[in-house]
Order: C-alpha cells, then structure tokens, then sequence
C-alpha cells in the first residue's frame, strides 16, 4: 500500500511526466514485496517545489508493524557528511580557518612528522591519506571491532597506525575525517558540534526532524532494520566520548528534511529568504575539486585501478553517468540518497530501509526519476 503526502504542485506544471512517478510507485511496490527492502521511501521536486512524496513498507520486521509513513525518520548515516561539509564551509567563508589550513593548527595531536601535513581540503575531499572506515580494506570479510573510545584517547585512536596513503594522492573514504572536521567545527566556534550544527543549520532551515539524538515523541516514527537501528534509537546521550564523532554518521532525519537541506544548496544558499552560505560558497563546494582520482576501498577488487572518484568538498560530483553534469549527491547506508541536479533544479531524496546494498533500490529510482524530466 502506497502513503502519500499531497505534492504542491502537480508534475506536469513542472515540466515533468506522471509516467515517472507511477514507474516509481511501481518499483517501490516491487522492492518491498521482493523483500529487496523493508519500506521505501521516495521525495522528488521541480524548481524547489515537491512534486511526489510516497512511501511503502513497514516501519518495523515484523508483519503487524505499522506502517512506513512519507514523514517517518531513519539514521541518515553518511549523508551526515554533508551537513558537516556545510559547517565547515561556513567557518570557511566567516575567514575563520582557510581551505588548505593544516589540522595540526587547530587540533594539536596532528602536530606529527605523520600527520603534520595534512589539511581541511584533504578530509573534505576524502585524500588525507588516513585509513578508511575500519574494515574497508579487508572485503568481503571486513572486521568492524574497534577499541572503545574515551574522551581522553579518541583523537589518539583515530590516528594510531600509519597513513595508508601519501596525503593528495588517492581517494579514500574516511569517516574519521569527517569526525575530525567536526572537530575543526567545534574547536573554531566554541561550541559543541551538534550544538553548532543545531544553532546554524538545523534550526534556521527549520529541520523540525533533524538532529542525532531521537527524542521520546519521535521514537514511534523511526524505522528500524538492524540491531544497530535499535542501538541509534535508545542510545544514550551522556556516553559519547565526543559530539564530534557524530560528525561522520550520527545523525537522523525525514524526506522532508533532507529535501528542505537539498533545495537549500540548489537555491545557492537560501531556503525560505533564511540564507545559510553565500552563493559563491555552494558553487565551489558543489563543483569538481577532485576528478576521476583512483580509489581502493568498497569495491571488490583491491588492485583494480579502474575505480575512479569524482568529488567535490564534501560532495560527489557526477557518480552515475545517466544523471545530468554537475549533479551532487551524498548517500548513506542503509539506502538513503539525496541527489541534486542544478542545471534542472531537480532534487531527489530516497530512504530504500535494508541492511544490503541494491542496485535495484540505490540505483535504480534514480535512473526512473531523472527520465522523468520533460
């Protein structure tokens, strides 16, 4: 059964074809009966005006589970990253840190022979040469254990072992450097990051269902397909090490909300006459700053040098071929996707809930959703 959230306008005032829409009904309705995925959730919009909000599923494993609503809320995971980015390229643009700043300016424990050369460009664009997620290097068995962290020794951890690579030469996806970014964020502003995040970009784009801890009267909303999703929903505040190792993943949201932070970065900067970036801000942050730089991690063919990333400063740029030029995006795990074309002023936030990756749900409504536009 489909659930729908009324559009504001009707798709083919738009410039856009109803075909795709009910393609993309379809194609949800076969995911959860397939059981590729739990529920799916999809959000598209025209010129900053949605033109489709549906949702199938349930919310929970369990058959008798309620419903998957439009507006229930999921971990966003990575797309975290890109709220990150957004901090960091408002300190940028405040003239309080400068892109190829060295970390070791800001955060003492990179003061090493190591890690000394190492900059804010480096971690937004993934190329600091630190190691990837914990157990990325080792697929298809990886090994996510790590030793607990404490506010004493979590930097110190972050950075034990050497570099895997030479800073500036090879793309390889970091979330400690996302945690670090965070990092730069609350050590530049004086503030926690979730309370910097919250004061200048949640709350004035007005993210009613945005933020990292869940609380008790959104817990009946919130998706669930793992036990990590149980950990994320009852976890408690008070045991993290630090705020900023929210920075790579920690945070949840709704199609609505990642809508509203999209349309934002289309809009260059401004939602609703509430300005969050300047223009010039978004156009170097959503622009290639890295092209078709080889990369070794999440794929399965480690010496394979035909895997090549094209990014932007928090961003990538360009990931499937079927998409517009210059279309943006970031995903996370457990199917959230949130693409950006600026040359059509299309947006398209999806939550496809399963612990895999498909290609039939992180793919594929894109490919429907983009043959839409007339």
């Amino acid at each position: 059964m489909l659930h729908e959230i009324k559009p504001d306008v009707q798709p083919q005032e738009e410039g856009y074809s109803p075909k795709a829409i009910e393609r993309l009904d379809a194609l949800s309705l076969d995911l959860v009966a397939n059981k590729t995925v739990q529920a799916a959730c999809y959000l598209i919009a025209k010129n900053g005006k949605i033109i489709a909000n549906k949702s199938c599923g349930k919310l929970k494993g369990a058959k008798d589970s309620t419903d998957f609503m439009p507006d229930s809320l999921r971990p966003i995971a990575s797309l975290t990253k890109a709220f990150t980015a957004v901090g960091i390229w408002q300190l940028l643009e405040r003239g309080q840190i400068y892109l190829h700043q060295q970390v070791r300016e800001i955060i003492k424990e990179f003061d090493t022979t190591m890690h000394e050369q190492i900059t804010i460009y480096q971690l937004l664009t993934h190329t600091s040469g630190m190691r990837t997620y914990p157990g990325a290097m080792l697929e298809p068995y990886p090994d996510y254990h790590e030793e607990k962290l404490t506010k004493e020794n979590w930097i110190k951890k972050l950075l034990s072992g050497p570099l895997q690579f030479k800073p500036g030469t090879t793309w390889n996806y970091c979330n400690e450097g996302f945690e670090f970014l965070a990092e730069v964020i609350a050590r530049v502003s004086g503030m926690e990051y979730d309370e910097y995040m919250f004061a200048n970009v949640i709350n004035p784009l007005k993210l009613e269902d945005t933020g990292f801890f869940i609380p008790e009267d959104k817990k009946h909303r919130f998706c669930k397909v793992s036990e990590w999703n149980d950990w994320f929903l009852n976890r408690p505040e008070n045991e993290e090490p630090s705020k900023s190792l929210l920075g790579a993943g920690g945070m949840y949201s709704s199609v609505q909300d990642m809508f509203r932070f999209g349309q934002m970065l289309l809009n260059g900067g401004i939602l609703d006459g509430v300005r969050i970036l300047g223009r010039k801000t978004v156009e170097s942050g959503t622009k290639t700053h890295i092209k078709d730089m080889k990369s070794y991690n999440w794929h399965g063919h480690l010496f394979d040098d035909s895997h090549l990333v094209t990014y932007g400063l928090g961003l990538e740029i360009d990931k499937h071929k079927f998409l517009t030029n210059g279309t943006y995006d970031h995903e996370g795990a457990g199917g959230v996707l949130l693409f950006m074309d600026p040359v059509e002023n299309f947006l398209f936030a999806g939550l496809y809930s399963s612990e895999e990756w498909h290609g039939e749900s992180w793919v594929a409504p894109l490919a429907v959703a983009w043959g839409g536009i007339i």
